[in-house]
């Protein structure tokens, strides 16, 4: 959680340098995908995906990757990096509906609660927090809240794939089959290709290496572990990382509606994942 929280300073950074979203998100796996290959190769040279298996990580490279970060990175370029990691503290919140509607687990009043909170600190934040310095905020926001639930998918999708593969082979594969969907997608904006800078260079680096390669191995680890639930709280720590990098990296300002929207967020996402005493 502290690589992805600042993972959306470094994207901001890129994008502002002129790099297209799509372009920015297929460099990055691309890198991940060869640092993870070969390693993966020395590892586990008998592993064998099959079919079946093939389909179920490529759904998740699919959704968990390519989906993703096609909501993210457009996000990201239209609103703050601050605005941003505070609407992805609302994962958890969709990740307990999911898990109700999905898989039928009981949800008691008290999470109910914290998701109507969430969803109130999400509608001062997509709703009512439009202007400021970030041009097309409200449409940033949106697609900020695309990318939450593109990520709840791909815990749905990813939860029971530690059964058959290891975590490493899942973070390798995912990230391989998530970069062949972002090729094509890539290419349709090489209108706008640019020169990669050295500042964007280095954090596309920090991308590949600490969000995509490690970030994802350690998540998948723990979603192996923990579950989709237990892993949820974890995510709080996002926004706190990606507020503190926002404000002293890129000068961002936040606002007083962003302040109570991220504090309703967050208060939300507390009690929904409050334990009942036994």
């Amino acid at each position: 959680m502290l690589f992805w929280g600042l993972s959306f300073v470094s994207s901001k950074t890129i994008l502002n340098t002129g790099v297209p979203p799509m372009t920015m998100v297929a460099m990055r796996f691309a890198v991940a995908s060869v640092l993870l290959f070969p390693i993966f190769k020395l590892r586990e040279p008998s592993t064998r995906l099959g079919r079946s298996g093939a389909l179920a990580l490529m759904a998740g490279g699919l959704l968990g990757v390519t989906v993703y970060f096609f909501f993210e990175s457009r996000g990201v370029r239209l609103t703050t990096a601050s605005n941003a990691s505070l609407i992805i503290a609302t994962i958890p919140v969709f990740t307990v509906l999911a898990e109700r509607l999905f898989y039928g687990t009981t949800v008691a009043w008290f999470r109910w609660t914290g998701v109507a909170l969430s969803l109130g600190g999400v509608y001062l934040l997509v709703g009512r927090a439009t202007g400021g310095n970030a041009p097309g905020r409200l449409t940033g926001n949106l697609f900020m809240l695309g990318a939450c639930l593109a990520w709840v998918a791909y815990n749905m999708v990813s939860r029971n794939l530690h059964r058959r593969f290891s975590d490493f082979a899942v973070t390798t594969y995912q990230a391989l089959f998530g970069t062949l969907f972002l090729v094509p997608l890539a290419l349709l904006e090489h209108t706008s290709w640019v020169p990669v800078t050295g500042v964007a260079l280095a954090n596309v680096l920090y991308l590949a290496v600490f969000c995509s390669a490690a970030g994802y191995f350690l998540y998948v680890y723990a979603l192996a572990r923990i579950g989709p639930v237990g892993i949820a709280p974890f995510i709080n720590l996002i926004p706190v990382v990606g507020v503190v990098g926002g404000v002293l990296i890129l000068g961002e300002h936040i606002t007083v509606l962003q302040i109570v929207g991220g504090a309703v967020v967050i208060a939300g996402v507390l009690v929904v994942n409050l334990r009942r005493k036994r």
